[in-house]
């Protein structure tokens, strides 16, 4: 029987005193260590039995008693190539669930940013002026293409809707039509789901088949009028593709959180572009996160420790 489990990095200033020792009621025959990340070294996870948090990967190669990996992120690279891990049984969980509505909301207030022009009056403010712009639309009424329908698509096409919006939505692989969605289309179909849409949402993961997948055909096929918002992982964007398109008015405008390369590098042609709105990979960040976290890890110990199956298992061949 296996002794250890880990937390990295420690949760105890999140948690608090009542958090932890329920965590640790929980789960009575794991001893549990609090390790800061900087800390953490390939011979502490030999025992470990399970492990929450994001050690550096190539550690998971001496952790060859690890039976459940739980990440506190929704995105799982590195952690979702089964090659990192010494056992290849091991179950890998993700935070899904955590963020949806937070980063729903950011991308709520790009569309309005972009929209209602919000960046020119920001300018404007801090130049001292006072003009209209002429280009001002409304949110209600649009469609709106949320490309890739885990939790986050989901919640974001919700608060679309809630807002007056027709919906359809991109997946890998098309099962059904879910509830609100007015037509679904293959990942594979990109090209053609982005021509009817106002605004087309990101919230694709990073595989080997969203890699690269908005590139300058995808952005010819979309209206010149459409605004293009990303908050799933920046892979899925060629972003010299994506320059070249809002600097022709392929497409309107962008929004963007996530990057190929972060943080963004300070040459980049989309920092000074006026139909540009960016923030620095932020759209997650709200203060009931911890809480969030807490309250699902818990419910999954607890499950683990009776032996019935986990939900948030990760899929190491889709890689999501």
């Amino acid at each position: 029987m296996f002794i250890d489990l880990i937390i990295i990095p420690s949760i105890a200033s999140e948690t608090g005193p009542a958090r932890l020792l329920k965590l640790r009621e929980a789960a009575p025959r794991l001893e549990l260590h609090y390790i800061e990340s900087k800390s953490v070294t390939a011979a502490m996870l030999r025992d470990c039995e399970v492990l929450y948090g994001c050690p550096p990967p190539e550690m998971l190669r001496e952790a060859g008693h690890l039976q459940w990996h739980h990440l506190p992120n929704a995105g799982v690279e590195p952690y979702g190539d089964l090659a990192l891990y010494a056992n290849r049984a091991v179950t890998l969980t993700n935070a899904s669930g955590v963020y949806g509505v937070t980063i729903a909301e950011h991308v709520l207030g790009m569309a309005l940013a972009l929209l209602r022009q919000f960046p020119y009056y920001i300018r404007q403010q801090a130049e001292g002026g006072w003009k209209r712009h002429p280009h001002m639309r409304e949110l209600a009424g649009s469609s709106v293409l949320v490309c890739g329908m885990g939790d986050l698509g989901r919640k974001a096409a919700e608060m679309f809707r809630v807002m007056g919006c027709r919906i359809t939505g991109v997946r890998k692989l098309i099962h059904d039509i879910p509830p609100g969605f007015a037509d679904v289309y293959n990942l594979s179909h990109l090209a053609e789901a982005v021509r009817g849409a106002d605004i087309v949402v990101s919230c694709l993961p990073d595989t080997r088949e969203t890699r690269g997948v908005f590139n300058a055909t995808t952005f010819e096929n979309m209206r010149p009028s459409a605004l293009f918002i990303n908050v799933g992982r920046g892979s899925a964007v060629a972003e010299s593709d994506l320059a070249a398109a809002l600097e022709r008015g392929v497409i309107a405008g962008a929004a963007l959180d996530v990057f190929e390369t972060e943080p963004l590098a300070p040459d980049s042609p989309l920092r000074s572009m006026e139909n540009v709105f960016l923030t620095p990979h932020c759209s997650g960040a709200s203060p009931l996160n911890h809480d969030r976290n807490y309250e699902l890890f818990f419910d999954l110990l607890t499950r683990y420790m009776a032996g019935k199956r986990l939900y948030n298992t990760v899929d190491f061949f889709a890689g999501y």
